[in-house]
């Protein structure tokens, strides 16, 4: 592993470094450039589908959120570009430095002095990876910075979140079982452990998950905002009609009450429209829109499947992909929910093969 991982190195402190590209999703029903049709995601098999191509125009027929993310799929992302460009510079100067003082073989980093120093580098670059999309990267290089502090549980949990963004559920598992073992606390391994069991759909396990990190007063309500999202769609997903979340803190301000992302569990919920969601993204979106609107989508994905609309939940996940905000956690998250629908389709496929006609 350690020299293909000093080649990359040489290669990428040699020359520029482009952010990790995946063709477009197509939207089914949604306009294409190109003649021949692809799913929602097809990228995901190594084919190449046809970019969406939206004009300033949005069909009307689409729903709010999907006509909002195909008209921004039709414009340059200057925030994105931004942050792509800061995390290409850090990568091409971390490569650089550890091309010139290569760590040791990752067998032997574990009993050098600067072990720590070497894990910390492969950690800064593994993270640097994970910002620009490059998940199969960001494992690698986790791997090695696990490999130079073994009882370090973090590193294992990045591994299972990289390879949730890739679908490989099996993988992601055993890797947060790896850090489980490691350090049963652990903040990152929680964050994630939590996220795979609601994509397994184990709903009891993600309930009881997501009310503990709403519960947290140590994370602020920002995050516990989103770990209340989860709490309700967890509760959704596994048929409860009206999901009970717990009660606010009786001192949080009237004005963190209705902050971001707020507005998302109203929208679930069915006090707030969708129109009126993407009003809420349009006005008071951060540098990007592209970000807000990703979460939205995602939420709101899942809350089609709640519903039993698997075609729409399909939509907003491509959606998502197109949007490209590749260092959002929900940007994996619904690459890893197309990867179910691709595989439920495959094997509805093949039964349908084998069944004989009558």
């Amino acid at each position: 592993m350690r020299a293909a991982l000093i080649a990359t190195l040489l290669a990428i402190s040699a020359a520029p470094v482009q952010a990790a590209a995946e063709p477009p999703a197509d939207l089914p029903g949604a306009p294409a450039n190109e003649a021949a049709p692809a799913t929602a995601d097809s990228h995901a098999d190594g084919q190449q589908p046809a970019s969406i191509g939206a004009g300033p125009h949005a069909p009307a027929h689409e729903s709010p959120l999907v006509a909002f993310a195909l008209e921004l799929a039709a414009t340059e992302s200057h925030a994105q570009l931004k942050a792509q460009y800061l995390a290409t510079t850090d990568l091409r100067a971390v490569t650089f430095e550890m091309s010139r003082n290569p760590p040791p073989a990752d067998e032997d980093c574990a009993r050098t002095l600067g072990a720590s120093r070497f894990a910390q580098q492969y950690s800064r670059l593994a993270s640097l990876h994970d910002q620009l999309g490059d998940f199969e990267a960001a494992i690698e290089a986790n791997e090695s910075a696990s490999a130079c502090q073994p009882r370090v549980a973090t590193y294992q949990a990045s591994i299972a979140s990289a390879h949730l963004g890739l679908g490989h559920i099996e993988e992601a598992r055993a890797a947060i079982d790896r850090a489980r073992a490691i350090d049963p606390e652990n903040e990152t391994m929680r964050d994630v452990r939590a996220r795979l069991d609601f994509i397994q759909e184990r709903w009891a396990d993600a309930t009881a998950r997501f009310r503990l990190q709403a519960l947290d007063e140590e994370i602020g309500p920002y995050l516990r905002e989103y770990a209340r999202c989860y709490l309700w769609l967890a509760q959704r997903r596994a048929g409860m009609r009206s999901p009970e979340l717990p009660e606010e803190p009786a001192d949080l301000e009237a004005t963190q009450r209705k902050q971001w992302p707020t507005h998302i569990l109203e929208t679930l919920r069915g006090e707030l429209t969708e129109e009126a969601l993407v009003q809420a993204i349009r006005e008071h979106g951060v540098s990007d829109p592209r970000e807000w609107l990703t979460e939205a989508l995602f939420y709101v994905g899942e809350l089609k499947l709640a519903q039993g609309d698997a075609q729409s939940a399909r939509r907003y996940f491509a959606s998502i992909v197109n949007l490209r905000v590749l260092n959002f956690v929900e940007y994996g998250m619904a690459r890893a929910e197309l990867k179910k629908m691709r595989d439920r389709d495959a094997v509805a496929r093949a039964a349908t093969a084998a069944t004989p006609a009558r």
